[in-house]
């Protein structure tokens, strides 16, 4: 009978294996293993096969488990355990046991490489996986599998050492790797692997083996590599002929082809013109870059020197091999991986050995490579630059200048920077539409999707693209910003959890974006170390900077750069734009448009990690803050005057970091200056539609106590603004009235008529009119001595509407001035609400032709603003011009429109409004029940909400209701019990398809509601 447990236990009866029950079973016959011949007390057995707990009747369970045993195994030979004074002895010979021959075996292996060559072969070959892998995890095992493990090892590196010293070098390099990237810290294995590597032919890989055991030391002890390794190092970047390999003198050698000349140094020379240096054979396919294969080919044949940048794990090396295995043979290839080398002394080395240069100590190996590339066509292939930029600068500038047939095809994150370099930056791979409405095939074609199935498919072979994972699988995508290097670490986890899971863990992508193959860079086999490899290359002061740029949420320009940045960094004078630009061309920092730049989202999150950790975090957070605040007050002007669609388009651009900077301020870090933000953007929210957050926003501000009666007379301005359009008219009438008297008490008169003009609006809301008159008249009277023409303004065709509604015999009059007002300022917000009151001004005289164009011209006005509240009243307005002039089912399709526009908006006036006007489009196709059932479910929105009409519309509303009663007789009561058993909302969403809102103001720490900039899906 033989007992294995290197590996999960097995045994087997001749050439039957027997089954042993997994659990208890398993742990009390493998502690007998380990003791064979030896009398094991009941209670130590009882002890070790129930961790320390055994149970009440220890004595009765372990011999309940050794009869289980003897059953089992003795059915198919006797078994020898036996029951003895001094407990249980299991009497088999050591020689049955595997682990006991394993140790044996190592431990006779003598100095005679052959035979101990074959003994570690016939020990190592026992080998089936983890150690007593049945009781591994019990703390009695750990010093077993330790002295196992370390048996282990030694055995592999004597079969390392016995392998070199018999010439048998390039068979080394595969279990020299293995063991390396196994145990990266044991000194003695890389330098078993640089020999190995160095005698088969491969000095490049050689010193990039040394460098890359400088990396890990260096990062996870603090440490450099020994005397021993630099000096074996040193060696063989000269090339030093005592490193190669000796043909090994004894007997019983198998014969085998030599790999590399025993008498040289280094690589066998290799003759110039016509020998092809075979390039890495990608081992996966190159997924979505068609298109950049084809241009960088295109530019490549046209270039002596061409450079693909681009952050780490764009796949600039894959691009490169694509592009080398595009179109005709441009002859002989070399290519040179620099990964390893760490000077230009090596630079020049790697790629000395890669072209096949002969050198001589103390030569200038540079001028070596040049002379021997000569005049002859080929590629040289120069990859992974970044941190040796400067010597492979100089010598792409020798090649290019003095070998006038050779094209040179570089990678780096950062441009070369030499005359006559091409450089073409690597971009992220296409992402999938952020739109709610894309398709699965839609989201399935972006490159950066299909590369997340393939890489998914190879974990889990049925993965696929589908309706129930895609959002995931995009939205993935979008925050890995398509970096294929990211994606395809996250792909990886597909065989352990779903897309959504994935997507939910890449809050800490640091700790989820780790590669689990072993034959993948160090660079490479994490996300974090992708990037601290580029981080690592920076100065100083380009750390900084970068450091502070983390603050950012989204897009941002040189000033904003330089206000967070605090000054001029370092003591160097080093300006901002430089720096800037500098991280840009080291692809740390992307392009966003004219002037503008972003961080990809994992640099943000790396450089974020920085922030934190170096202490000043809230000093720059309040830069960002205060250069925000400043913006938005600078753009609530702009927004007033001529200039207001440019400023409209920046204040949308840098959304998420307004919302950032109120996020850090209202947290408690700064309230007072997140209230002046808060005040400051209310007028850019109510222009955008974006009321339901604008209120969260509100709502945090007013809790917030603030000592400035400016400050909060802006943020009760800016809750009015917002409350009236959602309904809320008493809230908006009492905050505005709070905020006038504080003006007031400052001798504010700007901020005075400002609170007057919506409190105005409030009172004219709830139906005074005569209050809406009076505080739109002092408002005028008090913005005239302002000299403050466009808020003059405002309140001029406010009170036209005031008029138009009271009936004043002066209100055409006012209408016209206010046109005239509106149309001087080149504001299209105040054109768009001026033409609303010619329309209504049109519509009440009974010219149906005049309130169509001044209704569709007011439109056009608001949407070209994006002005979502002015474009529901204006569709409202045009649809009941249309009716009037007869056109029903034009009427009916603007009503649902507005209706859409309301809904998405959440302004329930503009709601009920529209509601109303497509009731009487109705009414006017012969729908009574229909517009009946509107008019009904309008009105209790409104009695709900506390959302009265102006005389004017109640009047309208009112004559349609009784006429619709008149015609529809006893049937109308059926109609009122179905409009009492719905709502608005129900008829948002069944009549037009349309989601309505929940009127609940989202969180604003919600990341699903829409950027500021963006109407809300509310």
């Amino acid at each position: 009978m033989d007992f294995s447990v290197l590996g999960p236990l097995r045994v087997r009866a001749g050439e039957k294996t027997v089954a042993v029950r997994r659990g208890h079973p398993r742990v009390l016959l493998t502690y007998l293993l380990l003791h064979p011949g030896e009398p094991v007390s009941g209670s130590l057995l009882a002890d070790r096969t129930w961790n320390g707990c055994p149970p009440a009747d220890a004595a009765n369970a372990v011999h309940r488990m050794v009869s289980y045993l003897r059953r089992t195994l003795g059915a198919q030979e006797e078994l020898p355990l036996h029951t003895t004074s001094g407990g249980y002895v299991l009497d088999v010979q050591a020689a049955a046991v595997d682990c006991a021959r394993f140790s044996r075996l190592v431990r006779r292996a003598g100095d005679e490489p052959v035979r101990t060559l074959a003994a570690l072969d016939q020990a190592l070959s026992l080998w089936r996986g983890d150690p007593l892998a049945d009781a591994a995890d019990l703390p009695w095992a750990t010093p077993y599998v330790t002295e196992l493990e370390e048996l282990h090892l030694q055995a592999q590196e004597q079969r390392l050492s016995c392998l070199l010293e018999l010439g048998r070098h390039q068979e080394a390099v595969p279990a020299a790797q293995a063991l390396a990237r196994t145990y990266p810290l044991r000194e003695n294995l890389t330098s078993s692997l640089m020999v190995a590597l160095y005698r088969s032919g491969r000095q490049s890989d050689a010193l990039a083996a040394a460098a890359a055991l400088r990396r890990t030391l260096a990062d996870e002890l603090g440490l450099d590599p020994s005397p021993t390794v630099l000096d074996l190092e040193r060696r063989i970047l000269v090339q030093d002929p005592a490193l190669a390999a000796r043909p090994f003198v004894g007997a019983d050698v198998p014969e085998r082809t030599p790999t590399a000349r025993p008498d040289s140094a280094g690589p066998e020379p290799r003759e110039g013109t016509g020998h092809r240096v075979h390039r890495p054979r990608a081992v996966t396919s190159l997924v979505g870059r068609d298109a950049e294969i084809t241009a960088v080919s295109s530019a490549f044949d046209e270039a002596g020197l061409l450079t693909l940048t681009g952050p780490g794990g764009t796949g600039k090396t894959r691009l490169a091999l694509a592009v080398l295995g595009r179109g005709p043979s441009r002859g002989p290839e070399w290519f040179a991986d620099l990964s390893g080398a760490h000077d230009a002394a090596a630079v020049a080395s790697v790629v000395a050995a890669a072209t096949g240069t002969p050198t001589a100590p103390g030569s200038d190996v540079v001028q070596a490579v040049v002379a021997h590339l000569g005049d002859q066509p080929g590629v040289l292939v120069l990859d992974t630059c970044e941190h040796v930029v400067g010597g492979a600068a100089t010598l792409a500038a020798a090649v290019l200048h003095g070998c006038p047939q050779v094209r040179q095809l570089a990678t780096s994150r950062r441009p070369l920077g030499v005359t006559g370099e091409v450089v073409w930056p690597v971009p992220p791979l296409t992402l999938p539409p952020a739109a709610d409405d894309v398709s699965t095939e839609q989201i399935g074609r972006a490159a950066s999707v299909e590369l997340f199935a393939q890489r998914a498919a190879a974990v889990q072979p049925d993965f696929r693209i589908s309706d129930a994972n895609a959002a995931d699988v995009a939205a993935i995508c979008r925050v890995l910003d398509g970096l294929p290097l990211a994606i395809e670490l996250a792909a990886a986890h597909a065989d352990v959890v779903s897309p959504a899971g994935i997507l939910q863990r890449l809050d800490d992508r640091f700790a989820l974006l780790v590669s689990e193959t072993r034959d993948v860079v160090a660079r490479q086999r994490t996300l974090r170390a992708a990037i601290s490899s580029s981080v690592d290359l920076l100065t100083a002061d380009e750390r900084a900077l970068l450091t502070d740029l983390a603050v950012f949420a989204g897009t941002f320009d040189v000033d904003a750069t330089a206000a967070v940045a605090g000054g001029e960094p370092g003591s160097t004078g080093t300006g901002h734009f430089r720096l800037l630009a500098s991280l840009l061309r080291q692809s740390l920092v992307a392009r966003a448009g004219p002037d503008r730049y972003r961080l990809l989202d994992s640099i943000r999150a790396y450089a974020g990690e920085m922030l934190a950790r170096r202490g000043d975090a809230s000093d720059v957070h309040r830069r960002h803050a205060e250069h925000h605040v400043a913006m938005a007050e600078a753009g609530d002007r702009q927004v007033r005057t001529d200039a207001q669609q440019p400023w409209l388009a920046l204040l949308r651009e840098v959304a998420p970091d307004l919302r950032a900077a109120l996020r850090w301020c209202l947290d408690g870090n700064a309230p007072e200056l997140g209230a002046r933000l808060v005040g400051a953007l209310a007028w850019f929210w109510t222009l955008e539609g974006q009321l339901a957050e604008a209120r969260a926003w509100l709502d945090r501000a007013e809790r917030t106590p603030i000592g400035d009666p400016r400050v909060r007379s802006r943020v009760l301005l800016g809750v009015g603004l917002v409350a009236a359009p959602l309904g809320r008219l008493v809230q908006a009438r009492d905050a505005c009235a709070e905020a006038a008297d504080l003006s007031r008490s400052v001798g504010d008169d700007r901020g005075t008529g400002d609170a007057l003009i919506t409190l105005g609006v409030a009172l004219w809301a709830l139906g005074d009119l005569d209050g809406a008159a009076a505080a739109h008249d002092e408002a005028i009277d008090r913005l005239a001595a302002e000299s403050d023409t466009w808020r003059r303004d405002v309140a001029v065709i406010l009170r036209a509407r005031t008029a138009l509604d009271r009936h004043d015999a002066d209100a055409s009059d006012r209408a016209a001035t206010a046109l005239a007002a509106a149309r001087r300022s080149g504001d299209a917000h105040l054109e768009g609400l001026a033409l609303t009151q010619r329309a209504r001004d049109a519509l009440h005289s009974g010219d149906a032709p005049v309130a169509v164009r001044a209704a569709e011209e007011a439109l056009r006005a608001c949407r070209r603003i994006g002005y979502r509240e002015g474009e529901a009243a204006a569709l409202t307005l045009l649809a009941r011009a249309e009716l009037a002039g007869g056109t029903t089912v034009t009427a009916a399709d603007l009503a649902e429109q507005a209706m859409r526009v309301a809904a998405a908006i959440d302004h329930r006036g503009a709601l009920c409004h529209a509601a109303e006007a497509l009731a009487a489009a109705r009414a006017a196709a012969g729908d009574d029940s229909g517009a009946l059932l509107l008019l009904e479910v309008a009105a209790t929105d409104r009695r709900a909400r506390g959302i009265p009409d102006s005389p004017v519309e109640q009047e309208l509303t009112g004559r349609l209701a009784e006429t619709l009663r008149a015609r529809l007789g006893p049937r109308a009561e059926d109609a009122v019990r179905q409009a009492a058993a719905a709502t608005l909302d129900d008829v948002v969403t069944q009549r037009l398809g349309t989601s309505a809102p929940s009127g609940r103001p989202p969180s604003v720490d919600d990341r699903s509601t829409a950027d500021l900039g963006q109407p809300s899906p509310l």
